[in-house]
């Protein structure tokens, strides 16, 4: 049931299991969100290191045209608190979703290979978009994270390797508007909040 905050609902509308190394291999219990688009894949965490000390990143399943479309935001919810897997969608405090999918492992670069689109007020238009680049069978899917992020919950040293990497990524708030739009599409939410600044 959505908010009064918010056109989301509290909770997913289709229960999903967050995949980790030891439930996606041997044929274990994870079933991928969209299998046909794109897939998990992690490198194993080195021997006697915790469960969440590997490397993951979401690959193409196939090849993706120029601005294709590769899925539309289906199975989001409203989070409970900005925090590192949620999303901006608004500029208000509370305006940040949850994926609830695979997507959750599209990893950030300063070159990136996907947009998340968030037209204002149309939920059901928001959609993970390839680049004007496209995207082939096997490449890493990633987004540019100030494109949705305004001041996020844990900023991080940048290791993309791309030629134009930032170094330091904490949000469009702590970036120029021309280093926003060298590198991605940018939401509407992100512009107002650049204006109002």
């Amino acid at each position: 049931m959505p908010t009064a905050l918010s056109p989301l609902p509290l909770n997913p509308p289709e229960v999903w299991t967050k995949p980790t190394y030891s439930n996606t291999h041997g044929g274990k219990t994870y079933k991928p969100t969209h299998p046909d688009l794109f897939k998990v894949e992690f490198t194993p965490p080195v021997s006697g290191s915790g469960e969440e000390e590997y490397s993951s990143r979401l690959v193409a399943a196939r090849d993706f045209e120029p601005n294709e479309t590769i899925t539309r935001l289906t199975n989001i919810s409203l989070a409970p608190e900005k925090a590192y897997s949620s999303v901006q969608f608004g500029s208000g405090q509370r305006d940040h979703l949850e994926l609830n999918s695979d997507l959750l492992f599209m990893n950030h670069s300063c070159s990136p290979t996907a947009e998340i689109r968030l037209p204002t007020n149309r939920p059901h238009e928001w959609e993970v978009r390839a680049t004007s680049k496209g995207l082939k069978e096997g490449e890493a899917i990633t987004f540019f994270y100030p494109s949705t992020e305004w001041d996020m919950a844990v900023g991080f040293d940048c290791s993309c390797g791309s030629d134009n990497c930032l170094g330091k990524i904490k949000g469009a708030k702590h970036i120029s508007i021309a280093d926003l739009e060298e590198r991605s599409y940018i939401n509407d939410h992100i512009l107002r909040l650049k204006e109002a600044s």
